[in-house]
């Protein structure tokens, strides 16, 4: 089904297999964050990206008992949050590599049971007046004047409500958007998809990588650098293929992931949302999961542990990582109290390379 072999300008790191192996879930966490300092520094001593950007794709509804763990002490039945995307260039030896991270197609993702069964609810109109689209991935990608042929990866933290075919499959003209593109995917997001257990089906779309050449499709067995600035680390527990992207700019190293929906979630002895700050104090707790699935909520707490470990802080706000959510909270009308203390908004470092046109959009 897939390509076995992987490019050689993936490197394998191997900093944190032993830790992941370690038997006993509070062992394992102490090994993980052991390990995740020193697997920082690999990824910082590559250098930093090229270029980095990010754009808005959509504003949705979300339960809040999923976002926030079912701990906020909150009347309103749904957070609202922000899908980013983000484009990376970093250099492999004298090339440039261009890396599309989490490029959701908003039209595609409707699909997805949990989309479907909201619509189903409240109709289209509702549904409608509760999301906002903000870009599309070919708008993103002509505002910053990259052509879709120069994309070389895209990735995605993981696969819920993902559907790539729009991206990597021919469509009915026999042509594909991203012609040169080649999906960066954790082996156990290949396997859940192979084959959905019924707990798992409500996120994802079962034919979403139908009709894409298998040599378009690279499988990953850990955690990988890809030339200076950007990595991909194994961050299990939310799906069994989740991986956590990590971007290198002059504020030093940033994670990318869905594992927590905002910085509240990896400090939140620091949050304002009511119920967080306590339910830290009680239970002594580091992290608040985003709890939407409990494949394996151990290792999720213990992924987030591991991203707040590689992320540098937040330099007017250092008591806070620079987590940057892929799907982020964002404040709401119909969400009132649900607003992080802090949102990063977006990344924008160096240039982009290759552009057609000056005009860039962070």
């Amino acid at each position: 089904m897939i390509a076995t072999e992987r490019p050689s300008e993936l490197i394998r790191l191997t900093e944190l297999d032993a830790a992941w192996t370690v038997r006993g879930a509070g062992a394992r966490l102490e090994a993980v964050r052991k390990g995740g300092r020193k697997i920082r520094e690999r990824i910082l001593a590559a250098g930093p990206a090229r270029c980095v950007r990010t754009v808005d794709i959509a504003t949705f509804p979300y339960p809040t008992a999923f976002g926030l763990q079912g701990v906020a002490s909150s009347p309103a039945p749904y957070v609202f949050m922000r899908n980013r995307m983000q484009l990376v260039q970093v250099a492999v030896g004298s090339r440039t590599v261009t890396i599309l991270v989490n490029p959701t197609d908003s039209e595609r993702s409707a699909a997805a049971p949990f989309f479907a069964r909201m619509q189903e609810k409240y109709g289209t109109v509702v549904r409608k007046l509760l999301s906002t689209i903000h870009s599309s991935i070919p708008a993103a990608l002509a505002s910053w004047g990259v052509a879709p042929e120069a994309v070389d990866y895209v990735t995605f933290d993981h696969l819920h409500v993902q559907d790539l075919r729009g991206l990597l499959a021919p469509g009915t003209n026999g042509r594909v958007f991203l012609p040169n593109a080649r999906l960066l995917v954790q082996r156990g997001e290949l396997e859940t998809l192979a084959n959905l257990h019924p707990l798992q089906a409500y996120w994802y779309i079962p034919e979403a990588l139908a009709g894409i050449p298998v040599d378009r499709i690279i499988e990953l067995d850990g955690d990988y650098l890809l030339g200076g600035g950007f990595a991909m680390l194994r961050t299990p527990g939310h799906t069994a293929g989740n991986h956590s992207p990590v971007v290198v700019t002059d504020r030093g190293a940033w994670t990318i992931s869905e594992n927590g929906i905002c910085v509240d979630a990896y400090a939140p002895g620091l949050s304002e949302i009511r119920g967080l700050a306590r339910h830290a104090r009680d239970q002594g707790v580091e992290v608040i999961l985003n709890a939407n699935t409990r494949e394996g909520s151990l290792d999720q707490y213990t992924s987030m542990v591991l991203e707040k470990t590689v992320a540098d802080k937040v330099p007017d706000r250092p008591e806070l990582p620079q987590h940057f959510a892929s799907s982020e909270l964002v404040p709401h009308p119909l969400a009132p109290g649900l607003r992080p203390i802090y949102s990063h908004g977006a990344i924008r470092f160096g240039e982009v390379v290759g552009a057609r046109e000056a005009r860039a959009t962070g």
